[in-house]
């Protein structure tokens, strides 16, 4: 079964994370199908790429049984790793497409990330948005280059540093969200039409091509940089424990907790 599902509908390309009984957690296979669905999307006729995901949640982020089974894995094979998923982003923030994100239910983490790697964001009402890393003693790595498009450092290192879960109208507080909707994917698709006619395809390309390179000059160079934080950081011995913790129990870790 595919694990991502594209359907071309007038001039919209409409991606669907197709992962429910996960979450659409982000394994390596769900990262490996996005970005050609991506790129074959961008590459077509479509004026505008919606992103949805299949179930109850939008992408609950990174697969943490994945994640976990990494930590004693080469050096290179970890950096490599984060890399297929530092590329997927980059596809997506330079799609010359227009793209929006219909979020629903959990949007967490890479999922988050994945989210805010949009141009527009539309939240359901049952929406919630969180950036756990740290909670996990991970690091919250590669979407850390990208969403200060989005939201000021100082606002970014409360939601990474203190995280909680965001109702969609905190997440539009901060810059996560652009509109609300009681369904998010029906209103991100209206948007992406309403857009499309508005303005035309050569001049989305090149003010989006523009716009990322005033706003993140060196987008290749920190993502790589930020591959080898996350590859470091996932066989560290509280990375370990928060990923063993919150699988056993399906909590985070009391950090305080020495025992």
């Amino acid at each position: 079964m595919p694990l991502v599902n594209t359907v071309v509908r007038g001039p919209l390309a409409l991606i669907e994370l197709a992962r429910p009984e996960s979450g659409n957690a982000l394994s390596g296979e769900l990262v490996t199908e996005l970005g050609p669905a991506l790129a074959a999307a961008c590459a077509g006729d479509a004026r505008a790429v919606v992103l949805t995901g299949a179930g109850r949640h939008f992408c609950t982020g990174a697969d943490l049984a994945e994640l976990a089974a990494t930590a004693d894995a080469p050096e290179g094979d970890r950096v490599a790793d984060a890399a297929r998923l530092a590329d997927l982003y980059s596809k997506l923030l330079r799609c010359p497409l227009v793209t929006v994100a219909g979020v629903h239910g959990a949007a967490f983490g890479g999922g988050a990330g994945l989210a805010a790697a949009c141009d527009f964001v539309v939240a359901g009402e049952d929406a919630r948005f969180q950036f756990s890393e740290a909670r996990l003693g991970f690091v919250p790595a590669l979407i850390s280059v990208f969403l200060p498009r989005r939201i000021p450092p100082a606002r970014l290192a409360s939601l990474f540093l203190d995280p909680d879960s965001l109702g969609p109208e905190a997440a539009r507080e901060v810059g996560l969200v652009d509109e609300i909707a009681l369904d998010p994917r029906c209103a991100a698709e209206s948007l992406a039409t309403r857009v499309s006619r508005k303005v035309a395809p050569s001049a989305v390309a090149q003010t989006k091509r523009l716009l990322l390179d005033l706003a993140l000059p060196d987008l290749d160079r920190r993502f790589a940089e930020a591959a080898h934080v996350n590859a470091r950081q996932r066989p560290h011995p509280e990375c370990r424990r928060g990923l063993s913790v919150l699988l056993a129990t399906k909590a985070f870790p009391d950090w305080m907790d020495r025992s």
